[in-house]
């Protein structure tokens, strides 16, 4: 199947469900988004909800997987994002991310056992890792995202979730 073709698939389902919720909108008083679809995900996610400071939503989806399996992209994935969206509308930053609003409201969309994670088959060659940085607290070692050590340099503090003890670089990092 042709990228444009499925981009347009993709962002016609995700228009599709979130029109299928406009009744829970309405109901609440809120307006229906304006959402930007993109397929420029990369990675091991199928999907990602974004939402930017200056208002803007954005669904991102991973064309490479959902070139694998196209049909069942659409109808796991899509719903899985667009529920995230709406439960964020409906209830704001106090819902977890996969608690029991986003459930309801894949349960609403028609998904009826609602999946944290997808079981998709990953494209070849896309085993990208994050490295990971060695870090101690009092009681072990811990080892640390690319993300959280780049903050950590920047002043950041974290503490270790068993002792609560400060994290510092381990002497092996050198």
């Amino acid at each position: 199947m042709p990228a444009s073709s499925l981009n347009e698939q993709l962002e016609q389902a995700s228009l599709a469900c979130l029109q299928r919720a406009a009744p829970l909108l309405r109901e609440r008083a809120r307006k229906q988004p304006q959402v930007e679809i993109r397929c420029d995900l990369r990675g091991k996610a199928a999907g990602q909800l974004r939402r930017y400071q200056d208002g803007r939503l954005v669904i991102r989806y991973n064309l490479a997987i959902a070139r694998l399996q196209p049909q069942a992209f659409i109808d796991e994935t899509v719903p899985h994002e667009v529920a995230h969206l709406l439960v964020w509308l409906l209830h704001g930053r106090k819902a977890r991310a996969h608690g029991p609003e986003w459930q309801s409201m894949m349960r609403y969309l028609g998904i009826e056992q609602p999946q944290r994670c997808h079981q998709f088959e990953m494209p070849q060659g896309n085993t990208r890792r994050q490295r990971r940085w060695a870090y101690r607290c009092d009681c072990s070692e811990h080892q640390i995202s690319t993300v959280r050590h780049n903050r950590m340099q920047r002043g950041q503090s974290y503490n270790c979730r068993s002792c609560g003890g400060l994290l510092r670089p381990s002497p092996s990092q050198g």
